[in-house]
């Protein structure tokens, strides 16, 4: 009593003039009543206050609760607490019935779904379930169910990798009916729809795993509250207020996951327009869906093609047939022709397939553009026919073989062996070849097949349908015919060309054995007449000599007239004696046949840096290389007219020159260092000194290389064949 006594002594406050709030809000100013914390919504504190049992703990520790509270307030606040208990009660019984009903028809719906699913794995596409549901993640489910089984309807019959992914994706899924969440679909596919349906059923199994794991704790949550309610208030508060935490999070997780589930449709649909060029569904012939592909492809917006006639859009000549095909779902790709919006013709390839929804017959109709294809079979077949009529024209002869037998021969290569073109057709190749060259060809022939390397183009005898063998230059390659690996001919006659190649040969023989004569014949008169002109004009000049030498001594010594004049005739005729020598040497060097080749070329290069002033520098090995008079007399003649060039074209300051014997071959070797001589210079039909040489070497078989480089000088290389070393006679 004295505590309730004190209770009533005790000044009572205004909460409102307490806490200066929004005063005309405010239930607990409205109704004067100072019991403030029994008033749901109250304003205090700047912030809407909700239930006592939601605010408890505020309340207990306000100073306007202690002041303001007594016997009736306390009876008061314990029938509001336990209303609210109550009610907090009812809404967790509530709230455990709707998680319940939610679990039962979570369960009742997958199983729907998987045995949908399961009828889908068995090859039934038409299959379609009840999309009803309170449950947004269970309609949305169901409708990706529903859409699948639209969207399998329209490719099952594509390929057998579409029916062993989408039975790993079946089988997945029932494991995931039978309460395997780590399941996952794991095979990989070349098609990019069938990996774009592996992320979408993946993703939707995981979100499936995190929501109903999710739910679970959520399950655990409420369960935990609604123990801890029956304890204590302040326990069972702050649990509920946990729990609609939980429940807040779960509702955003919920639309988080709708939102993916809309986003992976919307995915699924563009996988879906990707695989073709374009789809359209159409009922009774009626456009009612088309992709975005398809109506770019005939240049309309999609809303322009809904409603349309799908026969508006086929062209008249093979509207009939395209239409009853479509109308009928006929599923083998076969082509057609179509009409663009601006009328122009569109040639395509058509592939379909009808399924039934609801009662309703539909056809799904795939539309791919082959205008680039029909483009390529003109250019094909243009030049097919370009192909046939230059081999049918060809002035050569063609032919192909396969298996070693004609497959195709042109009129030129049948008339040039004789035949007619059907005679040969699955004859053997070899049939026309020279016995003598058929092994060769054999080979040739394999080994081409093989893909190893053979020449390309020869000559070869070939036999005629009368006996008669011809030459021909073949060119040969490896090709594909009609699919498979065939090797492809050229051949012209070249018989006459043959035949002309000997007699030039023959006639080039003959005068090259007539240059040779001719160059013996010459150097015998050269030395012939080098010995006369030395041993007869020499001695005559000699003798002259003396005789005026005796006739000027006995001259008078008053005879200075006569005297000069006698010393003049001396002079000239010792000035005439060294030209009969210089002339005799020229025709035939007296070293060449007297001391031999090596001191000849020493000489003659000696005497060329005195007249020209061009040093000269010779090289010989072994020192005392001799051959016989004619090859001797060949390679003096080549170095002389080789030093007559330097002289005359090279404007060299510096002549290196090499003889050496190396086993069977003697090798003359003679570098300047002038301007070069040119390709046009070395192939001058008038350049006969050049020509010269080169005859001199080929009378010996020998071989002879001459180059020059612009500003460095010319080079040339002789090199003959040795057969007898001896002295000469």
């Amino acid at each position: 009593m004295n505590k309730f006594s004190r209770d009533k002594k005790k000044e009572k406050v205004k909460c409102w003039n307490v806490f200066n709030c929004d005063k005309k809000k405010c239930p607990a100013f409205k109704s004067k009543d100072l019991s403030c914390w029994l008033f749901s919504g109250t304003q205090c504190r700047n912030e809407i206050q909700g239930k006592f049992l939601e605010k408890i703990e505020l309340c207990l520790g306000c100073d306007v609760f202690k002041k303001n509270t007594d016997v009736a307030s306390m009876e008061a606040t314990l029938k509001v607490v336990d209303r609210q208990f109550r009610e907090f009660n009812k809404i967790i019984s509530e709230r455990d019935r709707e998680l319940e009903s939610m679990s039962m028809e979570l369960a009742l719906s997958l199983s729907e779904v998987f045995e949908a699913l399961k009828k889908l794995a068995s090859g039934d596409p038409t299959v379609r379930i009840d999309e009803a549901s309170d449950i947004a993640l269970i309609r949305k489910l169901k409708h990706m169910v529903n859409l699948t089984s639209k969207e399998i309807s329209a490719i099952v019959d594509q390929s057998h990798e579409f029916a062993i992914v989408l039975a790993e994706h079946f089988d997945v899924l029932h494991r995931v009916s039978m309460g395997d969440l780590h399941a996952k679909v794991t095979g990989k596919s070349r098609v990019e729809l069938l990996e774009s349906l592996k992320k979408v059923t993946n993703g939707m199994i995981q979100s499936i795993s995190k929501e109903i794991s999710k739910r679970e704790k959520s399950d655990a949550a409420l369960r935990k509250a609604h123990d801890e309610l029956e304890q204590r208030v302040q326990e069972r508060t702050a649990a509920l207020t946990a729990a609609n935490k939980i429940m807040k999070q779960e509702i955003a997780e919920r639309k988080r996951i709708e939102e993916a589930l809309g986003e992976s449709e919307i995915r699924f649909r563009r996988v879906t327009e990707a695989a073709f060029e374009g789809v359209a569904v159409t009922e009774g012939g009626i456009l009612i869906d088309v992709s975005g592909k398809l109506a770019k492809l005939f240049g309309y917006q999609p809303s322009e093609l809904i409603g349309k006639p799908i026969a508006e859009l086929i062209a008249e000549n093979v509207r009939g047939d395209t239409l009853a095909k479509i109308l009928s779902g006929y599923s083998l790709p076969y082509e057609s022709i179509c009409l663009r919006n601006d009328g122009s013709i569109l040639p395509v390839e058509v592939c379909g397939k009808n399924y039934s929804s609801k009662g309703r017959v539909l056809s799904v109709t795939a539309i791919r553009d082959i205008t680039k294809r029909k483009v390529a079979e003109k250019v094909l077949q243009e030049s097919e026919e370009k192909y046939k009529m230059l081999t049918e024209n060809s002035l050569t002869g063609i032919f192909i073989h396969q298996h070693g037998r004609f497959v195709f021969v042109n009129d030129k290569f049948a008339k040039m062996h004789g035949y007619k073109p059907e005679e040969l057709l699955g004859k053997s190749h070899l049939l026309l070849v020279h016995p003598d060259e058929s092994k060769t060809l054999k080979e040739y022939a394999l080994k081409r097949l093989k893909g190893k390397p053979v020449p390309q183009q020869y000559e070869v005898q070939r036999i005629m349908k009368d006996g008669r063998s011809m030459w021909c230059e073949m060119m040969a390659t490896l090709i594909r015919y009609k699919g498979n690996p065939a090797i492809m001919g050229n051949v012209i006659d070249i018989t006459e060309r043959k035949l002309a190649e000997s007699a030039m040969k023959k006639s080039a023989e003959q005068l090259r054995n007539l240059t040779t004569y001719l160059q013996k014949v010459g150097e015998v008169e050269r030395i012939s007449v080098a010995r006369e002109i030395h041993d007869e004009l020499g001695e005559g000049l000699t003798v002259l000599k003396l005789d005026l030498s005796w006739l000027r001594k006995r001259l008078p010594d008053n005879e200075l007239a006569l005297r000069t004049k006698a010393d003049a005739m001396s002079q000239l005729i010792d000035r005439t004696i060294q030209t009969v020598k210089k002339i005799s040497t020229n025709l035939r060097p007296g070293l060449l046949d007297d001391l031999g080749l090596a001191a000849a070329i020493e000489w003659q290069a000696e005497d060329f840096q005195k007249r020209t002033g061009i040093k000269s520098k010779v090289s010989i090995d072994p020192a005392d290389i001799n051959l016989d008079r004619d090859r001797n007399t060949a390679i003096y003649r080549i170095f002389q007219e080789t030093l007559t060039n330097v002289a005359r074209h090279a404007h060299a300051t510096k002549v290196n020159v090499s003889l050496k014997q190396r086993d069977v071959q003697i090798e003359l070797n003679v570098r300047d260092n002038g301007r070069g001589i040119t390709e046009e210079q070395l192939a001058n039909p008038k350049s006969f000194g050049l020509i010269g040489i080169r005859e001199r070497v080929k009378i010996f078989g020998g071989k002879h290389i001459m180059r020059g480089i612009p500003g460095k000088g010319t080079t040339l290389t002789v090199s003959i064949p040795v057969r007898d070393m001896k002295e000469n006679p």
